[in-house]
This record gives structure tokens, C-alpha cells and sequence, in this order.
């Protein structure tokens, strides 16, 4: 199993089998006062071959602060099952989501997302939180 794609993002989805996300690579969150939600998802796209698609699979995300301070951390455990219509050699590839809308950021600073494929190597997604009063002039939401 191997992730490809590991973006934080103001929404994604999944729907038949394709993932739509909104506004990926989100690196501030700007907020009126903390603690504040962190408001944003993690979308992965997770590639594999035919027979590991056969087994049960876990991927763990944690976030941290700037200490490495645990603040929250999740688990998506999923198995794909029979796969029809892959060519010879040909690899899965699997969208999934998490929410990490309701996370719990305590204080403004920096913070990261830390993505755990098993059996693969750890994929940090840094990000700031700010107050909304600390956004620059014209930068995006």
C-alpha cells in the first residue's frame, strides 16, 4: 500500500469510487478565538495491488502541536474486496477521507497532520493556526 496523495482540504469526498476535494493544501486556519475547530479534512489516495486489496488495511492519523504533543488522533481501517477489471500488473487505487473538521486546536501555532500508512513511512502535513485578526490582506480563506 502506498499513498500517493495526502492533502488537507477544505472538503473531500468520495463518491464511485473517484475523490472530489475542494480547496486542497490548506496550510493556515485562521479562527476568531481559540480553542477552535481545525475545519479542514484529510484527503489520501492509497495505491495497491489486487491482492492487498484482499485484506483489511489501516492508515492512522494523528495531529500534534509544534512539541509533537499528541492532540487528537483517528484510524481508517478498510479492505476493498473483490476487484474486477484490473489488467495484468495494474494497481488499485483507493480514495478515502478523513474528517478532521471537529479536532480541537487549543491555541494559535504550529501544528501538523501526521499520515501512518502501515508498512509505509510516516507523511507530515504542516499547517498554521492563527487569529482571524492575523490574516494578510487579500490572502484566501
Amino acid at each position: 500500500m502506498i499513498v500517493r496523495v495526502a492533502a488537507l482540504c477544505d472538503y473531500a469526498q468520495v463518491r464511485e469510487q473517484m475523490l472530489t476535494v475542494a480547496s486542497a493544501g490548506v496550510t493556515r486556519a485562521y479562527r476568531e478565538k481559540y480553542p477552535a475547530p481545525m475545519g479542514v479534512m484529510l484527503a489520501l489516495m492509497v495505491e495497491m495491488s489486487a491482492a492487498d486489496a484482499k485484506m483489511p488495511h489501516e492508515i492512522q492519523a494523528r495531529v500534534e502541536d509544534s512539541d509533537g504533543d499528541k492532540i487528537a488522533e483517528l484510524g481508517l481501517a478498510f479492505q476493498v474486496g473483490a476487484i474486477l477489471d484490473l489488467d495484468p500488473g495494474e494497481m488499485l487505487v483507493v480514495p478515502t477521507v478523513l474528517d478532521l473538521r471537529d479536532i480541537e486546536l487549543p491555541r494559535p501555532g504550529r501544528y501538523q497532520v501526521v499520515v501512518v500508512p502501515e508498512g509505509a513511512e510516516e507523511i507530515p502535513l504542516s499547517f498554521r493556526a492563527a487569529f482571524a485578526s492575523e490574516r494578510p490582506t487579500g490572502h484566501p480563506d
